[in-house]
C-alpha cells in the first residue's frame, strides 16, 4: 500500500519539477538584468514596508552586481548574494535531473 502512494506522490511532484526550475531561472535572470546602480522605486518586500529593515535587502542588487563581475560591490550589497546564486542554481539542476531521471524510468 505504501508503494502505490509513493508512486502517486512522485507523479504529482514530477509535474512541478520543470515549472519550479523555470521559476527560479527566470527570477535569477531578472535579477541579473536589473540595473543595480540606480534607485528602485518599488519593492515587493513586506518587511521594508512594515519594519523598514529586511534581512534580505540588497540581495537582488548583489546578484545583479555578481552578474556583471563586480564581486566587491556584490559583497557590499549583500554578502549572501553569491551563495544564493549557487543554492538556486543547484536547485534548478536538481529539479532538471529529477525531471529527466523520472522521465527515463517511466519509459522502461
Amino acid at each position: 500500500m505504501g508503494r502505490a502512494n509513493t508512486g502517486a506522490v512522485q507523479r504529482a511532484n514530477y509535474r512541478l519539477y520543470l515549472p519550479e526550475a523555470f521559476m527560479w531561472l527566470v527570477g535569477l535572470i531578472v535579477l541579473a538584468l536589473m540595473q543595480p546602480d540606480i534607485e528602485h522605486l518599488f519593492s515587493f518586500c513586506p518587511f521594508s514596508y512594515l519594519l523598514e529593515w529586511c534581512p534580505g535587502c540588497g540581495l537582488g542588487h548583489a546578484i545583479a552586481w555578481l552578474a556583471r563581475g563586480e564581486f566587491a560591490k556584490s559583497w557590499e550589497a549583500h554578502p549572501l548574494g553569491a551563495p544564493a546564486v549557487l543554492v538556486l542554481g543547484g536547485r534548478c539542476l536538481q529539479l532538471l535531473r529529477l525531471h529527466f531521471n523520472y522521465k527515463q524510468t517511466t519509459r522502461k
